[in-house]
């Protein structure tokens, strides 16, 4: 049994790693570009499906908080989109997919991928409550600050400003450590052994593409 677990998880790991790294390769190249940035949606939402599919204590709580955070992030994205007093000013281009209320679906689940990805690492790294928040609010930041650029070229999203301004970080910040915090309270324990791959695959992603767009 644990045999076939093992091989489970290398099949998984493998997969994501190829989806990623030929993303790269199709949206670095000009000419097979529009048939890759379409697949932007499908994308995140395969790898949701794999990353929560390995997380080792499914309960209520933990799905309340994946829900949670789903919910609370899309809110989040619609009072800023709409208002700009969240992030700045910024509105979603078409590549995202399904739209309500201007903001693409997706977006949700992104939220809670990147926060579950964010937490696992920051358990690794420190048990203390407040650092631990901290650090995954850091690590998400850190993954915006990869992101930002390649959303813009590719059309993800637009900011009135030619860049995203430094609300949109400390923005970042304060709401991923308040999504954190939510983790902690309802005692989530994130045990996946993909969470660290995907989390280093979305920064292979990213940061290749900060470089060749």
């Amino acid at each position: 049994m644990k045999n076939t677990e093992h091989k489970l998880i290398l099949v998984a790991r493998i997969f994501l790693f190829v989806i990623y790294f030929t993303g790269i390769i199709g949206i670095s190249i000009p000419s097979l570009r529009g048939l890759y940035v379409p697949l932007t949606p499908y994308t995140l939402l395969i790898s949701a499906v794999i990353l929560f599919a390995f997380h080792g204590s499914w309960n209520f709580w933990f799905a309340g908080a994946i829900i949670l955070i789903a919910l609370a992030g899309f809110a989040v994205e619609a009072i800023g989109v709409h208002t700009g007093v969240v992030f700045g000013e910024y509105s979603y281009g078409p590549v995202l997919g399904l739209k309500v209320a201007e903001i693409p679906a997706i977006i949700a689940l992104n939220w809670a991928i990147l926060i579950y990805c964010s937490y696992f690492l920051a358990e690794r790294i420190s048990q203390k409550v407040l650092l631990k928040l901290a650090i995954t609010a850091i690590l998400m930041v850190g993954m915006d600050f990869l992101i930002e650029p390649v959303a813009i070229a590719l059309d993800m999203w637009s900011w009135e400003a030619s860049a995203p301004p430094l609300q949109n970080y400390a923005a970042w910040f304060a709401i991923s450590f308040l999504f954190a915090g939510l983790f902690h309270i309802m005692k989530v324990k994130t045990l996946n052994p993909l969470a660290a791959y995907l989390f280093l695959f979305l920064v292979m992603f990213f940061g290749t593409l900060n470089l060749t767009l």
